[in-house]
C-alpha cells in the first residue's frame, strides 16, 4: 500500500463537507491498541459491526471503538472500512453532559511498518452528548487498500 504524506478526501456530512486528513508516521499512538488478528475472518463471516469489548480511559472518560469491516452502509461507508470513537458508560455522567474531543485514529501498515493517521483536516473538536455518542470516519480507508491484517489504534 502506497500512501502520500498528506492526502485529503471530500465527503458530504449532514450540513457540510468534511475533509479528512491522512498522513503517515512512524511513532505509535499512546492511548489504546485494538488488534485484529485476521481481518479477512471478520469480512468472510459477515460481521457488520464490531464494538470493542474493552473500554479504555482517556481524558477522564470511558471510550470504545466501533468498526464496520465492510463499511457502515447506513452512513456512506460502502467500499470502505468505517471506524468510530464512542463514549461509553454515560449513565454515570450528569444530566446535560457534553464532552468536546479532538481525536486521531491510526491504522498500522505492516508492510511499511508505519501508521496511517486519520483525523478531521480542520482539527475540528467533536461534541459528544446524549444524542451523539460516537464520531468517526465513514470512509476511513478503502477496502481495496487494506492489508489482510491490520492494527487499529486510538
Amino acid at each position: 500500500m502506497v500512501l502520500s504524506d498528506l492526502e485529503t478526501i471530500h465527503k458530504p456530512t449532514y450540513h457540510e463537507v468534511e475533509i479528512i486528513s491522512r498522513s503517515v508516521r512512524d511513532l505509535p499512538p499512546a492511548n489504546y491498541l485494538f488488534k485484529i488478528e485476521s481481518y479477512s475472518v471478520l469480512v468472510d463471516t459477515g460481521v457488520e459491526k464490531y464494538e470493542t469489548d474493552h473500554v479504555f480511559h482517556a481524558g477522564g472518560y470511558k471510550w470504545r471503538l466501533i468498526l464496520y469491516p465492510s463499511g457502515n452502509h447506513k452512513s456512506n461507508g460502502s467500499g470502505h472500512v468505517s471506524l468510530y470513537l464512542a463514549i461509553a458508560d454515560t449513565d454515570d455522567l450528569p444530566e446535560g453532559w457534553e464532552v468536546n474531543v479532538n481525536f486521531k485514529l491510526f491504522v498500522f501498515d505492516q508492510k511499511n511498518n508505519n501508521y496511517l493517521t486519520i483525523q478531521a483536516a480542520d482539527g475540528a473538536v467533536r461534541k459528544f452528548h446524549e444524542m451523539k455518542k460516537e464520531w468517526g470516519f465513514d470512509q476511513m480507508i478503502e477496502l481495496e487498500a487494506l492489508l489482510s491484517c491490520i492494527l487499529v489504534n486510538f
